[in-house]
C-alpha cells in the first residue's frame, strides 16, 4: 500500500511538473540568467541534478514559486532518489520531533505542536514535506532556534555564547553580503539604522546561515562517500550571488558544486522582467506579485 502511495504522490507531483515544461501551466516562468530566455523544467532539473547543493532561492509568500520548487523537487528525485530536503523553515531544536514524525512515531498534529511551523506552513511547505515522508526521505530542521537569533539581534553574538544548536563557527559575512543587507535594512519601512543595532541585525543573519550551512555539512558528512544531493530551501537572500548560507557552506567545503536559483516578480509571465538579476543564479524563477497582506 505505501509503494502505491508513493508512487501515486510522485506521479500527481510530475504531471503537475509536465504541464509547466509543456507550456500549460501559467503560475511562473523559468529562464537561464545569462540568454534571458525561457527554459523547460525537466532541462534545468537535469543541470542542477549534477550539483552537490542546490539552493531553491524563494520569496516566502510566492504561490507560483513554490509550486516551481514541488515541481523541481519531484523532478530532482528522479534523477537522484538519494536526496536529501534541507529547510529554513525549520529550526534545529525539532530535528528529533521531526524525525519521528518522518519515522512514523509522531503524528502530524503532534509533530507541528513542538514544531513551531512557520505560518504558510499549510499551504507551501507541507506538500514537500510529506513528498519527502513517502519517498522516505531525509529533512533537515537547518535553521538556528528562532530565540537564538532575536537574542543576538538585541544584544549581539556574545549573548548566545555556550547556548545548544548553534553552529561552531559563525562567519560574520564578507563585504558585498554586508553591503546587501545594510542596503536592503535602510529600505525596510521603519528600521532603525543605528549604526550597532544594525550591526547586530546582520550578526543574526549570519548566525542563521552558518546554522543552515553546518546542518547541511554535517548531513554531507555523515552520508559519506553515498554523496547525496542536498536540496535546500531558502528566502532568496540567504543564497543570492553564492552569499549567506552558500558562502558559508563554501568556507567548510570548498570542494562543493553549488546549484543557484533565485526568484523575482513581475506582473505579467510572458515578459521577462529587465533586467533579469544576472549573477544572483544561474536560473530566475519569475512569479506574479503576492498578494498585499
Amino acid at each position: 500500500m505505501k509503494a502505491l502511495l508513493n508512487r501515486g504522490l510522485l506521479a500527481l507531483l510530475l504531471a503537475s511538473a509536465a504541464c509547466q515544461s509543456a507550456g500549460v501551466d501559467d503560475s511562473y516562468l523559468l529562464v537561464d540568467a545569462d540568454s534571458t530566455l525561457p527554459v523547460p523544467l525537466t532541462e534545468v532539473a537535469q543541470q542542477l541534478a549534477q550539483a552537490d547543493v542546490v539552493f531553491l532561492g524563494e520569496l516566502h509568500d510566492s504561490h507560483g514559486g513554490h509550486r516551481f520548487q514541488r515541481e523541481m523537487l519531484a523532478e530532482l528525485y528522479q534523477l537522484r532518489p538519494d536526496l536529501i530536503l534541507s529547510l529554513e523553515m525549520f529550526e534545529r531544536d525539532v530535528q528529533e520531533s521531526l524525525d519521528a514524525w518522518l519515522a512514523g512515531a509522531l503524528d502530524e498534529d503532534e509533530f507541528l505542536e513542538t514544531a513551531r511551523p512557520w505560518s504558510n506552513y499549510r499551504e507551501h511547505y507541507r506538500p514537500m514535506v510529506w513528498f519527502a515522508k513517502e519517498q522516505g526521505l531525509r529533512v533537515l530542521a537547518a535553521n538556528v532556534p528562532r530565540p537564538l537569533a532575536s537574542r543576538v539581534a538585541k544584544e549581539g553574538l556574545p549573548s548566545v555564547q555556550g547556548e545548544a544548536h548553534l553552529p561552531r563557527e559563525v562567519f560574520v559575512g564578507g563585504p558585498e553580503y554586508r553591503r546587501r543587507f545594510m542596503e536592503t535594512l535602510h529600505h525596510h519601512p521603519g528600521a532603525d539604522l543605528d549604526p550597532e543595532k544594525a550591526e547586530r541585525w546582520f550578526a543574526a543573519q549570519c548566525l542563521k546561515d552558518a546554522a543552515m550551512a553546518e546542518s547541511i555539512f554535517h548531513a554531507l558528512g555523515e552520508a559519506g562517500e553515498a554523496a547525496p544531493l542536498v536540496v535546500h530551501l531558502c528566502g532568496r537572500f540567504h543564497s543570492d550571488a553564492g552569499l549567506g548560507t552558500a558562502e558559508q557552506l563554501a568556507r567548510l567545503r570548498p570542494d562543493l558544486q553549488f546549484g543557484l536559483v533565485t526568484m523575482v516578480e513581475a506582473k505579467a509571465l510572458t515578459t521577462i522582467p529587465e533586467p533579469v538579476p544576472r549573477g544572483e543564479a544561474e536560473w530566475v524563477v519569475v512569479v506574479r506579485p503576492a498578494p498585499k497582506k
